[in-house]
């Protein structure tokens, strides 16, 4: 099997895994929400990154992508390429699927365009109501609304580096919990 097939089989795999949550959710711009006066300038900058990855994916920026996404969720896709890969036999360090990713590099975009094959980040961005959650010094939550849904989703956010960071991992990582 070539690494293009296994890339994708595993990211069809997270995304059957994130469940009907991630794959139902629609956001309006929240450039639109943030223009509301009652947003605080923090508040205003975590939906704005938030926002960004939504659109970085759209756009197919996969370096803006990689950049707007936490340690953890950019660990966690590293570790499940080279897993796939080394069952394929072919090898990568850490430090060449990073490079890779943080470049837009070939494994990065097998991953993305596989990963887009089943989620579009236009429903993101169109049809659901965002709201702020809490914000704490270093973790904040976006609930997002879409419109056909009875239950809403919480995006959660982490700082690192003096910026905001959006958690793929931290917000559809139910696959830590399944044995």
């Amino acid at each position: 099997m070539n690494s293009r097939f296994n890339t994708f089989i595993i990211v069809l795999l997270a995304a059957v895994l994130l469940g009907t949550s991630a794959v139902c959710l629609r956001l309006l711009p929240a450039a639109a929400q943030s223009q509301s006066p009652s947003l605080s300038p923090a508040a205003e900058e975590v939906l704005t990154a938030a926002e960004s990855v939504f659109k970085s994916m759209k756009a197919k920026d996969y370096p803006a992508l990689w950049q707007g996404l936490t340690l953890e969720t950019q660990q966690e896709i590293l570790a499940s390429v080279r897993k796939a890969e080394k069952k394929a036999g072919r090898e990568y360090t850490v430090e060449q699927l990073t490079q890779d990713f943080a470049s837009g590099g070939p494994q990065a975009q097998a991953y993305w365009d596989a990963y887009l094959f089943v989620f579009n980040p236009d429903m993101v961005l169109e049809d659901s109501k965002w709201s702020m959650g809490a914000i704490e010094k270093n973790v904040a939550a976006v609930i997002v609304q879409y419109k056909k849904s009875d239950k809403p989703a919480i995006i959660i956010l982490k700082k690192e580096g003096g910026a905001w960071k959006l958690g793929l991992d931290e917000t559809f990582g139910a696959r830590k919990w399944i044995p």
